[in-house]
């Protein structure tokens, strides 16, 4: 299971960089082609909002991305003074959380979409609204005239490339000892220093 699940991991963070470097590509694109069509005095309303949204997929992938690859910002104060031993606890601990931050925004994603009463309504969206007071699937774009819901879809997508990486990134530390921890820490620490 152990390696199933790096592999997975490894998997969609290789799918979440592509879709991070399209958007990448994507955003200036949008801007500096609305930029000069305002200035011929024909703007594209509709790719400011694209271009929002684009920001929104972005800042979710890039999460995603940041907390499988340990590079989010982060004080290292406590973990450099502490024995590889209470290292360990610390970092299965905040691997613990990340995982529960993960799965719980990914049950709040399934309960906010609820699937299952979109299928037994034979993805009928105003009885869906009707029946459960979620307008989710009706609520358009301002400009783009498209379902919000397809925009929305990257939470749960995140939540659950969140939950995956954090369950990865706890099985790793679990079975790495302390003392390889501890190695680890200092030669992160030692080229983030560099960095600065």
């Amino acid at each position: 299971m152990y390696r199933a699940v790096l592999k997975f991991s490894d998997a969609l963070s290789l799918l979440e960089r592509i879709l991070v470097y399209a958007l990448v590509i994507a955003l200036p694109l949008l801007v500096l082609v609305n930029t000069l069509a305002r200035t011929l005095r024909v703007p594209f309303y509709w790719m400011d909002e694209l271009a929002i949204l684009c920001m929104v997929w972005l800042a979710m992938l890039t999460m995603s991305l940041t907390l499988k690859s340990r590079d989010a910002v982060a004080v290292t104060m406590l973990l450099d003074i502490v024995p590889p031993g209470l290292m360990k606890i610390m970092k299965v601990t905040v691997d613990l959380l990340v995982l529960t931050f993960g799965l719980v925004l990914l049950v709040l994603s399934y309960r906010w979409f609820d699937p299952l009463t979109l299928i037994s309504l034979d993805f009928d969206f105003k009885q869906f609204s009707g029946r459960t007071f979620n307008f989710m699937y009706q609520d358009t774009t301002s400009t783009l005239g498209l379902p919000k819901f397809w925009f929305w879809l990257i939470v749960p997508f995140a939540a659950f490339g969140t939950s995956v990486h954090a369950l990865a990134n706890l099985l790793k530390t679990l079975a790495a000892t302390p003392h390889q921890l501890n190695s680890e820490h200092h030669a992160q620490t030692a080229m983030s220093g560099e960095l600065a």
